[in-house]
């Protein structure tokens, strides 16, 4: 700008007077406002398959499918604001449902805030798992590795600590370019119900991109067994969650290879589901331990696998609030087939362990037990 340029100016302001001092502050206030708001980081699209099981005087199930989106919202100070849509993007009624959440992930700390009484205390269960890590997934990639999630600072926690064995592969996909699977095996943990212990596992695999910035794909199975009422009782939980495109189809991760199959066939899908004889409900110490005691689990299994809490929550938070729902709750249905068969037959997708060409199905791998031969978990 010249000084003739620049007089004019002045001038103009001067005739204006504070009417131009005004507007100039009222741009300046806009464009701060802007920045302190955030940027919407984009929609990201998920299906999960949960089912529920229990087996002792009786038998119960419950299985249901949720299609969910997330709006990620990036704000100056390095913290981001995710939104959970809980309704099925593509029909008419996705509209906002009293089920939708958020929460707050501060990108340097790792550690989240959220509103409400169940978000608030899945928040302090994410915390002390981030707080608990030692070691960063990115960093064993090739290795397996032992970590332990202290939660004795949570008051409210049904465990106090949960061990776990992780390994972290590469894996190679067309689609995706380079990706990092990891598999977290927990030690055997207990809590009492009634008059004994509780004994517990959870196992999982995780499948991130190369920075562990996004997750495409999550299995998880959780395991309750006692005998405390006299009577062999199981309490089941597996679930599985995968990334779609906005139409609901899957991503195609058929290409992962065999040694992401490995890392998969420990985690302990059952291949049929529970047949129902004697239908019963759930008793009493399902609903008032074994549910947070598997909601808690989900949540730490996704911190130490990606050693951290940023896109395994986007899975681990909605897992633990499914769950609930479906045992508090009006949940799915007690009809229909394993997850594994979901997977296999269900979608017409090739999940990384299965091999569909036409119509025809192969299954070279995911079976439901150790190399020792005892089942898994």
């Amino acid at each position: 700008m010249n000084r003739e340029s620049q007089g004019r100016m002045t001038r103009v302001c001067r005739q204006m007077g504070y009417r131009c001092l005004i507007t100039l502050s009222i741009v300046v206030l806009v464009m701060s406002m802007d920045c302190l708001a955030g940027n919407s980081g984009g929609m990201e699209y998920y299906k999960m398959i949960s089912t529920v099981e229990y087996s002792g005087e009786g038998q119960f199930r419950d299985q249901t499918e949720t299609s969910y989106s997330v709006d990620k919202e990036v704000f100056a100070n390095d913290r981001v604001r995710y939104s959970f849509i809980m309704s099925d993007p593509n029909t008419a009624t996705s509209r906002k449902a009293s089920s939708d959440f958020s929460f707050v992930i501060d990108k340097k700390t790792g550690l989240m805030s959220a509103a409400g009484r169940d978000l608030a205390f899945w928040a302090q269960i994410n915390n002390a798992s981030v707080k608990s890590l030692d070691k960063v997934t990115k960093d064993y990639i090739g290795k397996t590795w032992k970590q332990t999630v202290d939660l004795s600072s949570v008051s409210d926690s049904p465990i106090n600590d949960i061990s776990f064995t992780l390994t972290a592969i590469d894996v190679r996909t067309r689609a995706f370019g380079n990706m990092i699977a990891v598999r977290a095996l927990s030690e055997p943990f207990f809590v009492t119900i009634d008059k004994g212990p509780l004994r517990c596992r959870i196992n999982s695999v995780y499948l991130f991109d190369q920075e562990v910035d996004n997750v495409y794909l999550s299995i998880s199975v959780f395991v309750g067994d006692t005998d405390a009422r006299g009577v062999k009782e199981n309490l089941r939980h597996e679930v599985a969650t995968y990334r779609t495109d906005s139409s609901g189809r899957p991503l195609d991760l058929s290409d992962v290879g065999k040694d992401f199959e490995a890392l998969v066939a420990k985690v302990g899908l059952r291949r049929d589901s529970l047949q129902i004889v004697n239908e019963v409900d759930l008793p009493k110490w399902v609903h008032e331990k074994g549910v947070s005691v598997a909601q808690v689990a989900s949540i730490c299994t996704g911190a130490v696998s990606e050693g951290a809490m940023n896109p395994s929550s986007l899975v681990s938070t909605v897992q633990a609030k499914t769950l609930g729902t479906q045992v508090y709750g009006a949940g799915g249905a007690a009809a229909g087939g394993s997850v594994f068969a979901k997977l296999v037959s269900g979608f017409g997708w090739n999940l990384p362990t299965l091999a569909i060409v036409g119509t025809a199905i192969a299954v070279p791998i995911i079976v439901s037990q150790d190399d020792d031969g005892h089942d898994y978990p």
